[in-house]
């Protein structure tokens, strides 16, 4: 039942280990990088979190009918604690109940630590959900959530990298002439013509607004774009390394498909990726498909706050704790 259950529902998974050099890198970036990279991490558990959200809905359901077992046992048993002397009514059904609930979450606690009671939760919990889905509403909603939840993978993605950029060059505006140095990110970032009003609503100074100014009108949710844009200003060959990998092309694309054509697939998408799939079919993504595209997300986030990190570390114009 196990088996069964991942392959159609997302069990969540803990990103400890694989936020380690994410965490290493904080104490070198100023706070307002820093907080940008915290809520990168932030929005990744979000997205684990409600993509396993029919499971998270099961399992408790399963562990609120199991202590609700024990409950109803120990109120049973504890109809024979006898009144004291002067005890009213209440107060002594109110004793009974406190009596009761202390031994249930007593026996609900070595349960659920125990082995048998952990087979126990997770049949429960997989018998409710396999059962659910042999409706066809349950199967699109499972199908949808993890569409949704690839989407929300990438736009983590694209947020810390564009937040990133845009607050380094504006405050290293000197990195605009590296960026523009290279040929195709001259043509992707090219900086937009500015008429007076443009440059009064910007109070007729940009040395601290060039980031905003070549980033905030720019879409990074095409990965040539935002690869183009990291290669240019961060000298990694790891990054580029993750950048350039199959799964990383495979979750651009897959968001692209699911924002665009609700993950019809399309020739387009047949071309670019190789999959064995016919237009017109509905696009799938299993869990373990997700897990393996946010983990590489991710994996692309801390090369880059590595990269961007050892950037700001040697430039003593901007302050890091480290620098201190």
């Amino acid at each position: 039942m196990a088996d069964e259950l991942t392959k159609r529902f997302l069990v969540p998974f803990s990103l400890e280990d694989e936020t380690t050099t994410i965490r290493g890198c904080l104490p070198l970036l100023p706070l307002p990088f820093r907080g940008i990279a915290e809520t990168f991490i932030d929005r990744l558990r979000a997205t684990i979190q409600t993509t396993a959200a029919p499971f998270l809905l099961a399992n408790q359901a399963a562990y609120d009918k199991q202590y609700q077992r024990f409950s109803m046992a120990e109120r049973i048993r504890a109809r024979s604690i006898e009144e004291e002397p002067d005890e009213t009514e209440d107060e002594i059904e109110a004793r009974r109940n406190e009596a009761a609930r202390v031994v249930a979450n007593s026996k609900m606690d070595a349960f659920s630590k125990s082995e048998e009671g952990i087979d126990s939760l997770v049949a429960e919990a997989a018998n409710f959900l396999l059962h659910l889905h042999k409706t066809p509403e349950i199967q699109s909603v499972a199908r949808e959530i993890l569409l949704q939840g690839t989407v929300a993978t990438w736009s983590a993605l694209e947020m810390l990298v564009g937040d990133e950029l845009t607050l380094l060059l504006d405050n290293r505006p000197d990195l605009v002439t590296k960026l523009l140095s290279d040929p195709n990110a001259k043509r992707k970032f090219e900086l937009p013509k500015l008429n007076v009003d443009d440059l009064a609503s910007r109070g007729f100074d940009l040395s601290k607004q060039m980031g905003r100014l070549l980033f905030e009108e720019r879409d990074l949710s095409s990965l040539p774009t935002l690869k183009c844009a990291c290669e240019a200003l961060i000298d990694s060959s790891r990054l580029r390394e993750k950048l350039a990998a199959p799964t990383a092309w495979r979750l651009n694309q897959n968001r692209h498909l699911i924002v665009h054509r609700r993950g019809i697939v399309d020739e387009e998408y047949l071309r670019k990726t190789g999959v064995q799939l016919s237009v017109g079919d509905q696009l799938i993504v299993s869990p373990t498909e997700f897990e393996e595209l946010l983990l590489h997300a991710l994996s692309i986030g801390s090369e880059f706050l590595a990269g961007l990190a050892s950037l700001v570390l040697h430039d003593p114009s901007i302050s890091t704790d480290a620098a201190r």
